[in-house]
């Protein structure tokens, strides 16, 4: 009986041994995978662009909602938009999101947007 118990327990220790180094390696390239991303979403994809905003009313509520947005989108790094300007100037990570996409987001707020000539 005492063998049984004593072969069932080195049974249970090897299925323990062989699931954590089956499961370590695998974290091991998970994140390794993530610090390539990282690396390659480097500084060279970070972008900036101005973009004239028409139809704003208010700073408060309209320019201020428009970065209120943004800065909760994936990809964007800051967001300075401007009523009495009608600009917004953005920073963002090119390689996660396009200035079509940015441009999208404050069109569907209800404004008009599109980069600015200088």
């Amino acid at each position: 009986m005492k063998m049984a118990k004593l072969l069932k327990t080195l049974g249970l220790l090897f299925v323990v041994f062989v699931s954590v180094n089956l499961v370590s390696p695998v974290i091991s390239l998970s994140q390794t995978a993530k610090k390539t991303e990282t690396k390659k979403a480097g500084k060279s994809s970070i972008k900036s662009v101005e973009l004239a905003v028409s139809g704003m009313t208010c700073q408060k509520g309209c320019a201020d909602g428009i970065d209120k947005k943004l800065r909760k989108t994936a990809g964007i790094r800051e967001s300075k938009t401007v009523q009495k300007t009608g600009t917004s100037k953005i920073i963002f990570d090119a390689s996660v999101i396009s200035v079509k996409e940015i441009i999208k987001i404050i069109e569907d707020r209800g404004y008009k947007a599109k980069i600015a000539t200088s």
